[in-house]
């Protein structure tokens, strides 16, 4: 953050023969994966790496949007690069590339990566097609023209995205999550599709509770983004997110975490917090972060997670390995047969719901609903219903059934995820009895989830109603 904000203080001219040996250096710290001399040859950098993109203008932008843009956004690509997982070498993808500038810093800093471009706005927020986008940046520097190619397609409309399952080691996808507004919650579990097991995706967004947004409050202005003139929809911040939301809506979709926080753009006790809004000209507020997380103190508040922008580095999970039988014994002599199944990973995220067990006359009506979130499509699965008692296990073939709530709510392209199984009384095992349910997908592994637990009635009782169970 100092670097950043001291390089946008004392702005220097563009020296390629310099730039080039930063980014060489830059390249090879990656390449041995050395995150404490990446990092300080990057601070010393800065200034070249600033000069660099202040010299571009983007065909067809308004005069200045790049450089206004580079220097705002400098500091946030800085913390990017750090945080980036080493070294990097495959095929990377950074969704919401237009104006480019990361993606030329992703060029320079990681030659070896296979980098590819995507963008994501469109004036039609319910559209389905997937076009093309063609831009070009030119430096005042002589002979220096960057053309990009990339697929513009809407990330929230469009699934399956334009590439195969497993196709990327690293995905960015920064700054573009606060800018969607039809179902962007789903656009997680189609990231993740297209990483490849074990690569790893770099999340950067604004932080709906920054200290900003709080010194803007107390100035009586407004915090929110202004509109986008000739963006449409997608052109202004439709909805921000803490650091916890976002950690958590990841970890839901089956993401582990590797890194989050919170980072500002500028130090705020050198540089003045400006409050921009419709009703004046921008205005340099008084207080500084001291002054601020002391407010918030004092008023009972948390300072916790308050920067201005969140960060967060996660990874998808290798598929599991299977389960290795014990010494002299094969999958088919277990006394268990579930423990056959591989057990479910986060590359294979299973989410289900038990709607009722349904005592009646003929049995016993076990109802849901279930799905894996590495799976956008929600195409069915092939559900089994295991009872397990105290003198053996009985397994049932479950009925298919549409659940367009789950659908609608899940962002799921299919909705038969609803199960129901009917297991005849005749076959119980002894009670208690546990019910779990087992999902397999065609060619992939199955994995097994216990729903609940029910206990036959006595012979005369009343049949029993259960309810549901979130797992």
């Amino acid at each position: 953050m100092r670097a950043a904000t001291e390089a946008r203080a004392r702005a220097e001219p563009l020296d390629f023969l310099s730039l080039h040996g930063r980014l060489d250096d830059l390249a090879r710290a990656a390449d041995d994966a050395d995150d404490a001399r990446f990092l300080s040859v990057l601070v010393d950098a800065s200034p070249s790496l600033l000069a660099w993109l202040l010299s571009f203008e983007l065909e067809d932008s308004p005069p200045g949007f790049v450089r206004a843009y580079a220097g705002d956004a400098f500091c946030r690509f800085l913390h990017t690069l750090e945080m980036t997982p080493k070294p990097v070498t495959g095929p990377v993808l950074e969704i919401g590339a237009n104006p480019y500038l990361f993606h030329l810093l992703l060029r320079g800093v990681f030659p070896k990566a296979d980098l590819s471009g995507a963008n994501f706005l469109d004036h039609d927020i319910f559209s389905t097609r997937i076009g093309s986008a063609r831009h070009r940046l030119k430096s005042s520097a002589p002979g220096e023209t960057v053309d990009f190619e990339a697929p513009a397609f809407n990330v929230e409309t469009v699934h399956p995205y334009p590439y195969p399952a497993g196709s990327f080691e690293v995905v960015y996808f920064c700054e573009t999550l606060e800018h969607l507004v039809v179902n962007p919650l789903r656009v997680f579990r189609e990231l993740r599709r297209i990483l490849r097991p074990g690569g790893h995706l770099v999340v950067t967004l604004p932080n709906a509770v920054r200290l900003t947004n709080v010194a803007a409050m107390l100035a009586g202005r407004n915090f929110f983004d202004l509109y986008q003139e000739g963006n449409g929809v997608h052109g202004r911040h439709n909805r921000e997110f803490t650091l916890a939301e976002v950690k958590t809506l990841l970890e839901r979709d089956g993401y582990e975490i590797v890194r989050a926080e919170t980072r500002d753009r500028f130090d705020y006790e050198s540089v003045p917090i400006e409050a921009v809004d419709y009703s004046g000209p921008p205005a340099a507020l008084p207080w500084r972060t001291a002054d601020l997380k002391d407010r918030i103190r004092r008023a009972g508040g948390t300072t916790e997670d308050r920067g201005d922008n969140i960060y967060v580095v996660a990874r998808r999970a290798s598929a599991a390995r299977a389960t290795r039988n014990r010494p002299g014994e094969d999958a088919g002599t277990r006394s268990d047969a579930s423990e056959a199944l591989r057990p479910i990973s986060d590359s294979e995220r299973l989410v289900s719901f038990l709607d009722a067990l349904e005592e009646t006359p003929e049995g016993l009506r076990v109802t849901g609903w279930a799905f894996f979130t590495d799976d956008a499509s929600g195409l069915p699965a092939e559900a089994e219903v295991v009872l397990r008692g105290r003198n053996g296990t009985t397994t049932r073939l479950a009925d298919a059934m549409s659940r367009p709530d789950v659908a609608a709510a899940r962002g799921l392209e299919q909705d038969a995820v609803g199960f129901t199984a009917l297991v005849p009384r005749t076959e119980f095992p002894a009670g208690p009895l546990e019910v779990r349910l087992r999902l397999s997908c065609a060619g992939g592994p199955a994995a097994e989830r216990l729903l609940g637990r029910h206990e036959p009635p006595r012979v005369g009782a009343a049949p029993v109603v259960g309810p549901g169970h979130v797992s």
